[in-house]
């Protein structure tokens, strides 16, 4: 990968600030996973209350504010308003998840402990303590992360971020994205210490973004950005192959601006046809249960294959159902 057919994390990051947030998350904004956020590349190990307090004050910042709720423990600099609209997001982002997975046949049950959140009151506290500059720096910002090692929630209040339209919508879509990722490892849909491939854990994570800003919302509904990204960007970029999205995470996690939007828009794809085909459902449940069994990626393509049926024939049916989709459009 040369430095002309591929942009790092800062600059690839730093678009979020110039405007280029058209197919992150959900049309939103972008948003990654730490380091430490992959299988075997950081010990799984929780963080407690305290540990993030501590962390939050070294970082410099305060005042902290905490909020619980059923499942929820929220905590860091955002005023009270926000914690509360976090919280209320992340428990009717549960009771969806619960309901829609449970309707599928998966044996999903709610965290046997609460769930921790940073909320922080703007992106310069956000980047204090993840150590990134704020937008306003420079951009190379996330705007939203899931720490599978520490499997710690964070996000921060666009309301505070100069210059910046549709707050609200930001706000809800990252948690929504970012929960969703939560959820999936703690309520026994995938595991965090497995393989899991990343085309999977983004598949599910913009399975779950479109929700309503306010009130309730079902979850997996139509997530137009990725569909008009399945449109636009195949212009631009060459169809990438399902075999490969789940044997290669590189995909995913590098190269062209463009063409990892493409891949994050066809893993949603994926995604919504496995849990929405009444004919691939019973493989998908098999698929994801085979992959909290396995620790290394030898077996992907094993499993993909006995689980999920001739990859051709799943890439084919992918690509006729990403027509049909942005035809729909």
């Amino acid at each position: 990968m040369t430095s002309n057919e591929a942009i790092d994390r800062r600059r690839w990051l730093g678009a979020t600030a110039a405007g280029m947030v058209g197919a992150s998350l959900g049309g939103s904004a972008f948003a990654w996973d730490p380091p430490g956020g992959g299988s075997g590349s950081a010990p799984i190990r929780d963080l407690d209350e305290a540990e993030v307090e501590k962390g939050l004050g070294e970082a410099g910042v305060a005042p902290i504010r905490r909020l619980r709720s059923n499942h929820y423990l929220a905590l860091g600099d955002a005023a009270e308003s926000f914690l509360r609209s976090t919280l209320t997001d992340c428990e009717r982002l549960l009771i969806a998840y619960e309901r829609h997975f449970r309707a599928r046949g998966f044996d999903v049950k709610p965290p046997d402990r609460p769930l921790l959140v940073t909320a922080f009151a703007d992106d310069r506290s956000f980047g204090k303590y993840h150590k990134l500059p704020s937008l306003m720096q420079g951009g190379a910002q996330a705007v939203g992360t899931y720490d599978r090692a520490t499997n710690l929630l964070s996000v921060f209040d666009w309301r505070n971020v100069p210059q910046v339209d549709r707050a609200a919508n930001r706000n809800v879509q990252t948690v929504s994205h970012e929960g969703t990722h939560q959820l999936t490892f703690n309520t026994g849909l995938l595991d965090r210490g497995a393989d899991v491939p990343v085309c999977v854990v983004e598949g599910l994570g913009t399975y779950g973004e479109p929700r309503k800003v306010i009130g309730p919302s079902d979850l997996g509904r139509m997530n137009v950005q990725r569909v008009d990204d399945l449109a636009k960007l195949r212009r631009s970029f060459s169809w990438i192959p399902v075999a490969a999205l789940l044997s290669d995470d590189s995909i995913l996690r590098a190269g062209l601006y463009g063409r990892v939007q493409l891949a994050y828009a066809e893993s949603w794809a994926l995604i919504h046809m496995l849990l929405n085909d009444e004919a691939r459902l019973p493989g998908c449940r098999d698929y994801l249960a085979a992959l909290k069994t396995r620790k290394t990626a030898e077996h992907r393509l094993d499993d993909a294959r006995t689980h999920l049926g001739d990859l051709d024939r799943l890439d084919r049916d992918l690509q006729a159902r990403a027509v049909r989709l942005a035809r729909a459009l």
